[in-house]
């Protein structure tokens, strides 16, 4: 029976240190803290790039480079709730949107419905992948906004 504790201490420990590694090994994890948020961000496609960036006063610009190498800005208000972050009036153009979004956008006109890409309220769950912070957008199609410049408050 002496020999079983060790053993049994031995299992526990590495069980405990398994635990505690797998968020990291992982590579993904939420973003709790507002100040996390604050920076650049690129969302890239096919067809153009949009620019988010986040403030500490808790506005937001976004600049869209369309694909005719026009540029429009555009800004708004961002809130932090619950490990979330929310904008008052972000966009997605349909240019950076895939195709089952289309889709769904074009059954919404139909029946007089809001399009996921027309200017509107987002909320969004911030992540963090292998240390650069993510915000999903259309996360079926793998389509976010990475940080490429993070901001100090």
């Amino acid at each position: 029976m002496a020999r079983r504790v060790p053993q049994f201490r031995v299992i526990r420990c590495a069980f405990l240190l398994i635990l505690t590694a797998l968020p990291f090994l992982s590579g993904c994890s939420m973003v709790k803290s507002e100040s996390d948020v604050l920076g650049e961000y690129e969302l890239r496609a096919e067809r153009g790039k949009i620019v988010l960036n986040i403030a500490p006063d808790k506005s937001f610009s976004e600049t869209i480079y369309w694909p005719n190498k026009q540029v429009e800005s555009r800004s708004g208000k961002w809130l932090w709730s619950q490990n979330g972050i929310s904008f008052d009036q972000l966009w997605i153009p349909s240019e950076f949107a895939p195709d089952y979004i289309l889709q769904a956008d074009a059954s919404a006109k139909a029946n007089k419905q809001p399009k996921y890409t027309d200017p509107g309220y987002w909320s969004i769950r911030p992540e963090r992948h292998w240390g650069t912070v993510t915000l999903s957008i259309f996360p079926d199609a793998d389509l976010n906004f990475k940080m490429v410049k993070r901001f100090s408050q």
